[in-house]
């Protein structure tokens, strides 16, 4: 496990409650971790090994459906360790969140 600082947030502000479809792209490489992806406070599938051994984007990741009220939501990447392939670095690598209202 990493010693440092191991999660990062980021808040999520809707004018308006509804029903959304979450869906995110992340980075992997030679010295990111494995992210545990949580939604206020709620896990978001299980942990994604973020371990090539070049950097490349993982595409879209579908994390479901999710009824949001208005007001602030945060979204956390929680680093759980790392491949043991990879560069102990313990990073992550945001591309986009995607947020999109349920048909």
């Amino acid at each position: 496990m990493p010693s440092r600082a191991t999660s990062s947030t980021c808040s999520c502000p809707f004018k308006e409650a509804g029903k959304f479809k979450l869906t995110l792209a992340l980075t992997k490489a030679r010295d990111y971790g494995i992210v545990q992806l949580s939604l206020d406070g709620r896990k978001l599938g299980g942990p994604l090994d973020l371990y090539d051994p070049e950097v490349t984007p993982t595409g879209p990741i579908n994390l479901g459906l999710h009824e949001l009220t208005a007001g602030d939501h945060t979204l956390t990447f929680e680093i759980t360790g790392a491949n043991p392939k990879a560069l102990k670095s313990y990073m992550a690598g945001l591309d986009y969140v995607l947020l999109t209202p349920a048909q």
